[in-house]
């Protein structure tokens, strides 16, 4: 039987419906001009990831004080300038604090206590270019209740221990409860400010003093005249042995092998560890930026051994991988070293650092043993 149309069917001929097929077909050309015209925007933003990083936030007020902080110390370790420890734990914490902080009154403090120091040796007829003598100096200053005689009068100074902050160990509660300049302000610290003071007052003294690591914590290694090592561990006041640490820290030998942990750090290595601490303090205020990797890159061609140098260039190659395979739509892979053989590039930069990271011996060690530990 011939096709009969129903009324209820749509008339092409009807003016009516033409002009409505018009209409839909232009919007299907400007949906699909949306689209594509967004495929291209996420693949140019792809691609500006893929060859310059996380866009630069150098316009944001405060960046300035970051990128100054990092010349200065650059400089330091490029031997431009006078390797300085104290004013490169200034100058990273001045930074996150906004250029709020004033280095004479930084210097004032640290004065202060190393006049107390030199005080005590004269007190005891100590020897005050003695290496063991100052370190000891340092050491009862931290860790006693001492009456110190202030020299030409008859006034004694009393100094009080530092305090270990039990109520906010991780910085959790208030971020900058582990500077410096808070444990100069309030006499109460952590293992992060802890040995960086005694540091501090080690170079005023000229006394060999070094900064070694363990999982999520660090403490003072110094060596008497016969070459034996002492940990000073300044949180429980006292003087620990290796196996302390060993049997308590989740510290792998592989570990120690590579030099993650318990190994004596230079001076310059512990300034060099500094840019990392920098970085971090940037990230957490600005976010990921190529300012990071100037920081971490510097930082390792002076200190190699930096295990937390290499997880935070893991976690940067992770965010910017992952940014691109969604931009790309890359769900697997073998999709995004198709799609683009140059971002598959940072795919294999994360995998590189993890496997780095894995054979290094690192272990993390879990909230709940870290607290407990303490």
């Amino acid at each position: 039987a011939p096709f009969t149309p129903s009324k209820q069917q749509n008339n092409i001929y009807d003016p009516n419906e033409l002009i409505r097929r018009r209409q839909r077909a232009q919007q299907e050309i400007e949906e699909a001009t949306a689209m594509m015209r967004e495929i291209e925007e996420c693949y140019s933003i792809a691609s500006s990831l893929t060859k310059n990083g996380f866009p630069s936030q150098a316009g944001i007020p405060g960046t300035e004080y970051f990128r100054s902080a990092y010349q200065e110390i650059s400089d330091m370790l490029h031997d431009s300038i006078p390797l300085n420890l104290e004013r490169a734990i200034f100058l990273i914490e001045n930074a996150y604090l906004n250029n709020q902080l004033n280095f004479n009154d930084f210097q004032k403090s640290i004065s202060e206590k190393a006049d107390y120091c030199k005080w005590r040796m004269r007190e005891l007829k100590l020897n005050p270019h003695d290496g063991l003598a100052q370190n000891m100096a340092i050491f009862s200053l931290l860790t006693d209740t001492l009456n110190i005689r202030q020299p030409g009068t008859e006034k004694t100074v009393t100094h009080y221990p530092l305090k270990y902050n039990l109520d906010d160990y991780d910085s959790q509660k208030n971020f900058t409860s582990h500077f410096v300049n808070t444990l100069l302000t309030t006499n109460v610290g952590q293992c992060h400010s802890m040995p960086l003071l005694y540091l501090i007052l080690a170079e005023r003294l000229g006394a060999k003093a070094y900064l070694a690591l363990a999982p999520q914590h660090s403490f003072v290694k110094i060596q008497d005249d016969n070459g034996a090592w002492y940990n000073l561990e300044l949180t429980c006041r006292s003087i620990l042995s290796d196996y302390h640490y060993m049997n308590s820290s989740y510290i792998k030998s592989e570990a120690i092998r590579n030099k993650l942990y318990m190994n004596p750090l230079s001076k310059k290595e512990t300034v060099a560890s500094l840019l990392t601490t920098l970085g971090q303090y940037y990230l957490m205020k600005y976010g990921y930026d190529p300012f990071i990797l100037d920081c971490l890159h510097t930082a390792e061609s002076y200190s190699p051994h930096d295990i937390y140098n290499k997880i935070m260039e893991a976690d940067y190659e992770t965010r910017l991988t992952l940014e691109i395979a969604r931009l790309l739509n890359a769900r697997h892979p073998e999709t995004l070293k198709k799609i683009s053989p140059e971002a598959y590039k940072h795919y294999e930069r994360m995998h590189e650092l993890y496997k780095e990271i894995d054979n290094s011996g690192y272990e993390d060690m879990p909230k709940e043993i870290y607290a407990r530990w303490l």
